[in-house]
């Protein structure tokens, strides 16, 4: 009984071992190759059998996914450990957002979606879903410290959407040559403008 356990517990250790080897490997081979990347050659890459890779995404377009959502997953993780709120919580998600960008960016701007953030939110894609746990905590604060109504967060949520795509950041970053510093706060401050903006608009 006790080796069925073991082999079980075994089992689910290689299987979360190599989903992230795969999700580590398609970093590499998405940004690469984004027109040519397969499932064999990031399995390839993860050392591992096509076989495997199959096992645990169906379809390339389905470890994109789990790509994207792992890439949510860990700014939500990054929000919650921490310990700032209102804008302060904001700007510092914002910071980790940017950053993110020079290793995730291009991998998320190929397979960006080509629906708008409306219907995704409508159709409770499962990344615009995540998305919201990354950030929505830090979009109420932002309307708390300019005094705006919390009945504005869905035109926060838009407006963020909309303000930090990240191939604008990746625009100003690589084009513009602006500096990780800059681009949040000229980012953070034209994002609290657009809010005041589209509150005081009758």
């Amino acid at each position: 009984m006790e080796d069925a356990l073991q082999e079980e517990t075994n089992s689910r250790s290689d299987a979360r071992r190599n989903r992230k080897r795969l999700l580590d490997a398609a970093t590499h081979v998405l940004r690469a190759e984004p027109a040519t990347a397969t499932m064999q050659s990031i399995a390839r890459r993860a050392a591992l059998s096509q076989a495997t890779a199959y096992r645990h995404f169906p379809s390339l377009e389905a470890l994109v996914k789990a790509y994207h959502e792992d890439v949510i997953t860990s700014l939500a993780e990054h929000g919650e450990r921490s310990r700032k709120a209102g804008k302060e919580l904001f700007e510092h998600q914002v910071s980790r957002w940017v950053k993110m960008q020079n290793v995730h960016g291009p991998v998320i701007v190929r397979f960006w979606s080509q629906r708008g953030f409306l219907e995704r939110l409508q159709s409770a894609d499962a990344v615009t879903t995540l998305s919201g746990k990354a950030w929505d905590q830090a979009l109420r604060g932002v309307l708390i410290d300019l005094a705006l109504p919390d009945v504005l967060l869905s035109v926060a949520q838009f407006l963020h959407s909309a303000m930090f795509d990240p191939r604008e950041i990746i625009d100003l970053t690589k084009t513009a040559g602006l500096p990780d510093e800059q681009v949040v706060r000229r980012l953070s401050d034209a994002f609290y403008g657009a809010l005041r903006g589209w509150a005081n608009t009758p």
